[in-house]
């Protein structure tokens, strides 16, 4: 049966449960959490109230053409411009991102904040996704408000939103247009087998595999890799399902020499889960390591926040890595068994049709949007409540939050570009509507449309 077949065959609901919540997160929270998350929201509430100031983007003139990077670990040469971006940063005031926090913050239109809001929370549970940014900053308030609207405005600078609407086929005829070729270099380093997604780990949480020795920092433009690397985090964020909010990523260092270390990159990475996607690397795995490696390492180290640090460990060998992800869910260039692939590897489709920066108007799409304000009313009454030890209103929340999903999840293909992962049934939509998660292999396919 093919995936499609079997995702549409599956008529029942098979949820995970959040029963047994680990503390902090949705449904365990003490009163005094809650009410932290309580004011969380009515801080966001009024800043999605403020003017801002309306930006409208200059007509761009090409820029000279980049200077080629030298140096070890790929570092910059002294006279390289400071960005050749043509597509990221290009619709936004530059000082939204130059200014402080501060600064920066009150020139945002309000209605802009909400809805990049919005687009990262997409089918989470919203609850969740503001909890993140308060366990980051251990419960302090402030820094957590400051780390979620930072998010916010630098999701506005990189186009996020429009890098999920256009869908992978969309980036690339956008990018030709700014720059000929940039695009079809975008959908070569999509397929050139450097990353994989798959999965599961012993947690239930999906994989990103990346075949480190396929990476070269010559092969592509900063702003393709940069791309690329917001392109499948927003992509593979369809399968956030409660309990499971975090990703495991395996790097594959087996082949790996001192050409492939781009360092620029695992700036990025690196900024990326600690600042802007906080509390979503469940585990980093480091997979066969040479030697060489170590060097790398100790310039790496010092980048690393100390719980993001916590989260990575070393692996030598297969037995090592089966502590942490099963022998079925790893490809066959690392299990070491012949011709054994991925899903994701596996799978070959026709390339998706690309998505438009158009806004949706379908019903599923005003549904959406009025499941949105009917969730901030009742979230702003919520807010008003002084909370008991036991909230009350824990089970009418999740309420809320499955009927949001749900009209998320039937609006998904009007606000998420068409991507391969979902032609190849890793996440799919039925014909039901229903969201089903398939990993391949020995793994039964899950529907997870109501796992709030």
């Amino acid at each position: 049966m093919s995936p499609a077949a079997t995702a549409t065959a599956l008529t029942t609901p098979t949820a995970p449960t959040t029963t047994g919540a680990l503390p902090g997160h949705v449904e365990n929270l003490t009163g005094a959490q809650t009410d932290m998350l309580k004011a969380m929201w009515s801080r966001l509430f009024e800043l999605f109230k403020q003017k801002g100031t309306e930006y409208k983007p200059e007509p761009k003139t090409e820029k000279a053409p980049s200077v080629k990077k030298t140096g070890w670990f790929g570092k910059k040469a002294a006279t390289e411009e400071k960005s050749t971006d043509v597509f990221l940063g290009t619709t936004t005031d530059p000082s939204w991102m130059s200014l402080p926090l501060e600064k920066a913050l009150p020139l945002i239109p309000g209605t802009q904040l909400r809805a990049t809001f919005w687009n990262m929370v997409a089918t989470d549970n919203p609850d969740a996704v503001v909890l993140r940014f308060l366990r980051a900053r251990k419960w302090d308030i402030d820094a957590a408000y400051n780390m979620i609207t930072n998010t916010l405005r630098w999701r506005l600078h990189m186009r996020v939103d429009d890098i999920v609407a256009l869908g992978e086929n969309g980036i690339r005829d956008e990018l030709n247009k700014l720059q000929p070729d940039l695009g079809d270099c975008f959908i070569t380093q999509l397929n050139s087998g450097k990353a994989y997604l798959g999965g599961p780990d012993k947690a239930d949480r999906g994989i990103c595999f990346i075949n480190v020795n396929l990476h070269r920092k010559e092969d592509q433009p900063s702003e393709v890799i940069k791309l690329l690397t917001i392109y499948v985090m927003e992509t593979s964020r369809m399968i956030v399902h409660q309990p499971v909010e975090a990703a495991c990523i395996v790097f594959n260092m087996d082949g790996f020499t001192l050409k492939n270390m781009d360092f620029d990159f695992v700036k990025f990475l690196v900024t990326c889960f600690e600042a802007y996607y906080p509390e979503t690397l469940g585990s980093c795995l480091i997979h066969k390591a040479p030697w060489v490696f170590s060097t790398v390492w100790s310039l790496i180290t010092p980048l690393l926040d100390p719980v993001v640090a916590s989260k990575i460990h070393f692996t030598k060998d297969v037995d090592e890595l089966t502590q942490y992800v099963d022998i079925p869910a790893l490809p066959g260039n690392i299990s070491g068994e012949k011709d054994k692939k991925t899903k994701d590897e596996a799978t070959k489709v026709d390339p998706v049709s690309p998505g438009t920066l158009d806004k949706p108007s379908t019903p599923a799409y005003q549904e959406y949007l009025s499941m949105i304000e009917t969730y901030e009313a009742e979230t702003n009454q919520w807010t008003k409540i002084k909370s008991a030890e036991k909230d009350a209103s824990c089970s009418a929340r999740r309420e809320l939050a499955r009927e949001l999903r749900l009209a998320r999840v039937n609006a998904e293909r009007d606000i998420r570009g068409p991507s391969s992962y979902e032609a190849k049934g890793l996440a799919t939509i039925n014909e039901k509507g229903r969201l089903i998660l398939d990993f391949g292999g020995d793994w039964t396919p899950l529907d997870i449309t109501e796992s709030v």
